[in-house]
C-alpha cells in the first residue's frame, strides 16, 4: 500500500487544496511543513512498533496535535475533539499527562528549528530539533517520555466497500447512488484509490531520542460520488463532512498507533 508521508522533514504540496480538491490534491494536502526548515533526510529512521521495556505508570509529556507539520484545515474542527481522547486513553492506563499550548509549542519549536539552523547540525534536521526542544523541555520539567501526535493522510484502496490500512478496516460511503446502480450492485464492485487519515505517534525519551514511532487508521477522508460517474471505473470522490465524528473509531485507532509502547486493552 502507498503511503503520503506526512511526518517527515521533507514535505510538499498545499494544504488549502484538500478542501474541494480531488482525492490526489488531498494526498499532497497534508504534506506541508507548519513551519520553514531546512534541509533533511526525512522521517527519524526507527522500525515501526519497537518495543520499549517499562513497568508501572508514565508521566507523559503530550503535544498539541501536529506541532511539528501543519494539520490539514479540514480536519482542524476536530483537533479538540482527537487531543482529548488521545489524552483520556494514555490516563485509562494509569498514566499521567502533562501538555501546554498551541501556542506554546509551536512558539518552543520554532526556537528549536533556529537553534539547529545556528549550530548547522544539518544531517538529520528533525531529529536535531526535536533532541534540542525535548532537552530544553526537560529543564523545567519532569517526565519519562515526550509523545509527539500528528494526524496524517495515507492512502489506500477500497475493494468491495471496504478500505484497510494502519491497521483497521473502514467502510466507505457512497452519495448519489441512482436505482439504476444499486441493482447492478455498482458500488460494491468498486476498486478505487482513497486517503484514509491515520494518528501518527512519536515518543522521545527525556535526551531527545526516538524510541517509538507507529500509526493508527481513524476514518476515511474522503465519500465516493457516483454521480453521472455510475458506469465508469473512475467515480468522483468529494470529502466527507464527518471526518473523525465517530468516537469509536478514534478510540480504535488511537489504541493501535500506541501498542505496544502502551499496550492494548
Amino acid at each position: 500500500m502507498s503511503q503520503v508521508r506526512c511526518s517527515g522533514w521533507r514535505m510538499h504540496g498545499d494544504a488549502n487544496r484538500a478542501r474541494e480538491g480531488s482525492v490526489r490534491r488531498a494526498l499532497l494536502a497534508c504534506a506541508v511543513l507548519a513551519l520553514g526548515c531546512a534541509k533533511g533526510s526525512g522521517e527519524p529512521a526507527l522500525p515501526a512498533r519497537q518495543a520499549v521495556e517499562w513497568s508501572g505508570p508514565r508521566q507523559l509529556f503530550v503535544l498539541p496535535l501536529n506541532v511539528t507539520i501543519k494539520v490539514p484545515p479540514e480536519l482542524e474542527p476536530r483537533l479538540d475533539d482527537v487531543f482529548g481522547a488521545i489524552v483520556g486513553y494514555i490516563r485509562s492506563g494509569g498514566n499521567k499527562v502533562e501538555t501546554f499550548s498551541r501556542k506554546d509549542a509551536v512558539s518552543r519549536w520554532a526556537l528549536s528549528i533556529v537553534e539547529v539552523k545556528r549550530s548547522e547540525a544539518l544531517e538529520d534536521n528533525f531529529s536535531s530539533a526535536m533532541r534540542v526542544f525535548v532537552r530544553e523541555l526537560a529543564k523545567g520539567r519532569s517526565f519519562d517520555a515526550v509523545v509527539a501526535p500528528s494526524l496524517v493522510y495515507r492512502a489506500t484502496k477500497v475493494r468491495e466497500r471496504t478500505a484497510k490500512w494502519d491497521g483497521v478496516f473502514r467502510k466507505f460511503d457512497v452519495v448519489n447512488l441512482s436505482d439504476v446502480a444499486k441493482k447492478q450492485g455498482l458500488a460494491q464492485s468498486l476498486s478505487v484509490d482513497i486517503s484514509g487519515v491515520s494518528l501518527h505517534v512519536m515518543v522521545f525519551s527525556p535526551d531527545g531520542e526516538l524510541v517509538f514511532q507507529s500509526y493508527g487508521g481513524l476514518d476515511l477522508v474522503q465519500d465516493v460520488d457516483m454521480k453521472n460517474t455510475e458506469f465508469t471505473s473512475s467515480p468522483k470522490l468529494v470529502l466527507k463532512l464527518d471526518v473523525l465524528g465517530e468516537s469509536d473509531h478514534l478510540e480504535e485507532g488511537i489504541a493501535i498507533a500506541f501498542d505496544p509502547y502502551l499496550p492494548r486493552r
